[in-house]
C-alpha cells in the first residue's frame, strides 16, 4: 500500500483514511488515535447496518458516500470503496474529508434534507427512489407525536415486531421499546427491544425534530439502527482480556486478579507451576502449529487434575499454573503434584509418523510462604523455574 503517498495526499486534501478488510478490522489509517487490528464498526458506527452494502463494493468501482458524521467537533463527509493489493487481496478504504468553517451552517441543510426524505407521505416518485428504499429496508424508523404515540411505521418496524402496522400504530412507543425515558429529546438514546424469537436487540436510536412553517416541532421521526453486535463484542473483548484465545485457559491477568483476591481474603493457598522444556525446539522441529496442538493436548491433560474451585490457567507460552483451593491440605497438593509429573508418561500423536514426547519442569509454591502479592508469585516462579531447568541440563550432561 503506498501508505506514504496516501498520507501526502490527506495532508494537503484534509482527508482522513482508514483501510480495512472484509472482516471490517482495521489493518492501516492515518489516526494514531485508532488502534489496527479493532473493528472499524468501534470508530465509524455510521456504517452499521450497511456492512452487505460495503461488502458488494467488491469487484465494482462503485462507492459508498455517507455525508457529515461528527468526530472531536468536526464535521467530514465519508466515501468508502473497494481495492486490490499488489498481492490481490481485497481491502476497503474510508476517505473523511473535513468540512469548512461553515459546516455547521451545512450540517443544518443536510439533516433538513434528511427530514424531508424521511417523511413518509412524500410523493410516489420520492418513494420509488434507491435511497429511499434502503433506510426503508436497513433501519426500522416510525414516527411519534409529542405524547410518543406512534403515527407512522416503515416496513422494517413491522417486519422486526411482526405485528399489523395497525397494532403498532396509535400505541406509545415504550410497548415496544424499553428506553431509559418515555419521552424523547434530540439526543441520541440507547433503546432495546425483543424480537419475535424473543431475542434481546440493542438499537442506537437518533430523533428528527419535524417542525411546521412556526418552527414549532409537531412529531418525531425515530430511526433505530441495530448495535447488538457491539453489544457481543464488548463481551466478547471482556472475554478475552481474561481467557488465553488458544486454550480457552484463564490468563495471566485473570490468575494475578484471583491470586490478589485470596490474598485480600487472607486464605493460605498453593500454586502449582508447570512449564515444558525445550519448547522452541518443539515448534522449529514439527512446526508452530505442532506446538499449538500439544499446548491444546496438555490443557486437556490438567483440567483432570483439577477440581471445579481450583483454578487452571496459562501463564505464558509454554507455562501454566494450577491456584489450588484454600481449603486443600499440603499433603493433598503434594500427591496431586506427583500424579501432575505422570503426565509425562503421554506422548501426542502429531502423524501417524510424529510421536511428540514432552517432559516439564514443576514447582509448587505456597501463600505466605514463598511470597506477598500475586506478581511477586509469578516473578519468583519464572526465577526458579530457570535455576530447575539448568540444575537439570547440568546434572545431565555430568
Amino acid at each position: 500500500m503506498q501508505t506514504n503517498l496516501l498520507e501526502l495526499l490527506c495532508k494537503k486534501s484534509a482527508l482522513s483514511y482508514i483501510i480495512f478488510d472484509q472482516t471490517f478490522h482495521i489493518v492501516d489509517t492515518k489516526n494514531i488515535t485508532i488502534k489496527i487490528g479493532t473493528d472499524i464498526r468501534e470508530f465509524l458506527w455510521e456504517i452499521v447496518g450497511l456492512e452487505e452494502n460495503i461488502l458488494a463494493l467488491i469487484g465494482n468501482s462503485e462507492k459508498i458516500d455517507i455525508p457529515m458524521i461528527l468526530r472531536d467537533e468536526k464535521y467530514y463527509d465519508l466515501e468508502i470503496e473497494s481495492f486490490e493489493t499488489q498481492k490481490r487481496e481485497t481491502l476497503f478504504i474510508a476517505y473523511m474529508q473535513q468540512k469548512s468553517k461553515h459546516t455547521h451552517t451545512y450540517a443544518d441543510v443536510i439533516r433538513e434534507v434528511n427530514k424531508k426524505t424521511l417523511i413518509y407521505d412524500i410523493s410516489d416518485e420520492k418513494k420509488e427512489s434507491n435511497y429511499y428504499k434502503q433506510i426503508n429496508k436497513q433501519l426500522i424508523t416510525f414516527h411519534v407525536d409529542l405524547d410518543g404515540i406512534i403515527t407512522l411505521v416503515n416496513d422494517a418496524c413491522i417486519h422486526f415486531f411482526n405485528l399489523e402496522k395497525d397494532k403498532i400504530i396509535g400505541r406509545h412507543f415504550t410497548l415496544f421499546f424499553d428506553a431509559k425515558k418515555s419521552q424523547l429529546d434530540n439526543e441520541t438514546n440507547i433503546f432495546s427491544a425483543k424480537d419475535t424469537l424473543g431475542k434481546r436487540v440493542f438499537f442506537h436510536i437518533t430523533v428528527i425534530p419535524l417542525t411546521n412553517n412556526d418552527n414549532r416541532v409537531i412529531e418525531n421521526i425515530i430511526i433505530a439502527q441495530d448495535i447488538s453486535y457491539l453489544k457481543h463484542m464488548k463481551q466478547e473483548l471482556e472475554y478475552a482480556s481474561e481467557n488465553d484465545t488458544l486454550t480457552g485457559l484463564p490468563n495471566r491477568h485473570l490468575l494475578l486478579k484471583k491470586i490478589d483476591q485470596k490474598i485480600a481474603a487472607k486464605d493460605s493457598f498453593g500454586i502449582c507451576f508447570l512449564d515444558i522444556n525445550d519448547f522452541s525446539t518443539i515448534n522449529e522441529e514439527y512446526g508452530a502449529h505442532a506446538g499449538d496442538m500439544l499446548l491444546k493436548y496438555l490443557t486437556t491433560l490438567l483440567e483432570t487434575f483439577k477440581e471445579s474451585e481450583d483454578l487452571l490457567a496459562r501463564v505464558e507460552n509454554d507455562t501454566f499454573a494450577i491456584l489450588f483451593h484454600a481449603q486443600k491440605s499440603r499433603r493433598y497438593i503434594n500427591a496431586l503434584m506427583q500424579s501432575i509429573q505422570e503426565l509425562q508418561n503421554n506422548s501426542l500423536t502429531y502423524t501417524p509418523e510424529d510421536i511428540i514426547s514432552f517432559k516439564f519442569t514443576t514447582l509448587l509454591l505456597y501463600y505466605p510462604d514463598h511470597a506477598q502479592d500475586a506478581k511477586e508469585f509469578l516473578i519468583l516462579a519464572k526465577k526458579e523455574i530457570k535455576k530447575l531447568k539448568i540444575t537439570k541440563e547440568l546434572s545431565r550432561q555430568g
